[in-house]
Formats: structure tokens, C-alpha cells, sequence
């Protein structure tokens, strides 16, 4: 399956062992979503924005670590922190599905991280 990452799981980032044995397809940019600052991880959330991102093809093993680590739980939608849903991956251009994981709870306006970019946001070079 493929999975687009936008937060902790970026190559080099705190979580990306977690990818160590998917293959990067390289870096992806997701339309249609919106980036947020929760403090201690980001999240997306369906949006008229863009953010940038990596993707990988991630096997059933895989799979099921990131469902837990995002808790997502398939078979509960509505306790998941967050929902693995398929986006559109607008570069570069796919007509493959691809998913991530949407946050699945309220977030505030002042949480936005404009430029949609984790990496230059971690940087400080984000303001807002």
C-alpha cells in the first residue's frame, strides 16, 4: 500500500525507523489537505491546501505498526485518533491510490502550519 508521511515518520525524523524497511518512493506533495501544529506531532486534516510529504510502499507488517502508532483502530472510527483515508497526491502525479492518516479530532485555526512543510516548520522558519 502506499503511504504518503507528512510528520514524525520523515526520513530522519523521530518515528522514521518505523519506514526503515518500506521503500521511499521519494518526496510527494498531497493536495487537498490542510497541515496542523498539535505540539508534540503535526497533523492533516481535508482542506483547500497542500502539503509536503514522502511516500512509501509499505507492506501488511507496516501497516498494522502505523494503525497503531496513529491510533487507528479499523474497526472503530469513531475512537481513532486518527483515519487512514485515501488523498490525492498532486506531485508527483499518481493514478495509484494513496493514503495517510487524517486527524480524526477538532484543531484550531491558530495550529495551522501555512507552507505545509513539517520539516521548515521544525526548522523555525514557520511563523505562526
Amino acid at each position: 500500500m502506499l503511504i504518503f508521511v507528512y510528520g514524525t515518520l520523515l526520513k530522519g525524523l523521530e518515528r522514521s525507523y518505523v519506514l526503515d524497511h518500506s521503500e521511499l518512493l521519494g518526496d510527494a506533495v498531497a493536495g487537498g489537505v490542510c497541515l496542523y501544529n498539535l505540539g508534540a506531532y503535526p497533523a492533516i486534516k481535508r482542506s483547500d491546501g497542500a502539503v509536503i510529504g514522502e511516500l512509501y510502499d509499505v507492506d501488511d507488517i507496516t501497516l498494522e505498526t502505523l494503525d497503531r502508532i496513529e491510533g487507528f483502530d479499523p474497526n472503530n472510527f469513531d475512537n481513532s485518533l486518527y483515519l487512514r483515508s485515501e488523498i490525492r497526491i498532486i506531485a508527483p502525479s499518481t493514478t495509484i491510490p494513496v493514503f495517510s492518516y487524517l486527524y480524526n479530532l477538532q484543531v484550531d485555526d491558530k495550529m495551522l502550519i501555512e507552507d505545509g512543510d513539517c520539516r521548515n516548520y521544525l526548522k523555525g522558519k514557520t511563523v505562526r
